[in-house]
């Protein structure tokens, strides 16, 4: 994406009155000029932003505290970090270490998302000790005075190479399926696909509500709240049988139609 590409981008957010701006990836962090030039922009239109990381080239706290500086400076308000089974075969712990570390030190809201299975060893839960900090605050567990991070856990879905999971490692979740995510937390991918959450959904094909190169943001908003499919979603249903979460249940609602 562009950096004219994403200033129009978040000019159309900013208009229809969006909040906040993620980026994410991929790893953003790998066009460390772009992104630091679009905190600065995102920011002077007095939205909040959030860069989404893998910590992979937080080397040291140093490297850390050098890459982070600029963005805080710039109005970053916070660093969101994957860590979970998955993205530590390939990444030192040490490494997201070093950017929590470097971020409590810059004053940027820390957040942790860890991806899940039945049998994963990383949980939100097992971070304190991980990290060696006892004030990050998991979502939904006990709550912790004065902390210092909020950790959130999501199991991943059967979608893509997770399809191949095993029985065993699948949930058995049935509930009530109800979102205020969707259309409202959406997502734009650099060919200008506008994506209608932040979930296993956006990899259906039949998901996608437009392209912002074709037509206007709002018009693609509009047009999809119309749509009764989303309407069901962001009202609320009940689902019976065995699902990994209410993000599987709504992606196999799209499949059925």
């Amino acid at each position: 994406m562009t950096r004219k590409q994403a200033q129009g981008i978040i000019d159309q957010a900013s208009a229809l009155g969006a909040m906040w701006v993620s980026f994410t990836g991929g790893e953003p962090f790998l066009e460390p000029q772009l992104l630091l030039d679009l905190v600065t922009y995102a920011s002077g239109k007095g939205l909040h932003t959030e860069a989404v990381t893998n910590c992979s080239w937080a080397e040291s706290r140093g490297k850390a505290l050098e890459r982070l500086r600029p963005l805080a400076e710039a109005g970053l308000t916070a660093l969101n970090m994957s860590v979970d089974d998955f993205h530590q075969e390939h990444i030192p712990v040490g490494r997201v270490k070093h950017c929590f570390d470097a971020a409590k030190e810059l004053g940027l809201k820390p957040v942790f998302m860890v991806s899940t299975g039945k049998r994963s060893a990383i949980t939100a839960s097992s971070l304190p000790a991980m990290l060696g900090d006892q004030c990050i605050q998991a979502l939904g567990g006990p709550r912790i005075p004065h902390q210092t991070a909020l950790a959130t856990e999501s199991h991943f879905a059967p979608v893509g190479r997770g399809a191949d999971m095993e029985e065993k490692d699948r949930g058995g979740w049935a509930g009530r399926v109800q979102c205020d995510s969707i259309l409202s937390d959406i997502g734009v991918t650099p060919n200008g696909d506008v994506l209608p959450c932040c979930s296993a959904l956006d990899c259906r094909e039949d998901a996608l509500i437009g392209n912002i190169g074709v037509e206007p943001l709002g018009d693609i908003l509009s047009r999809a709240q119309r749509n009764p499919l989303f309407a069901r979603v962001i009202e609320g249903f009940d689902v019976a049988g065995s699902y990994v979460n209410r993000c599987d249940a709504c992606y196999t609602l799209f499949g059925e139609g």
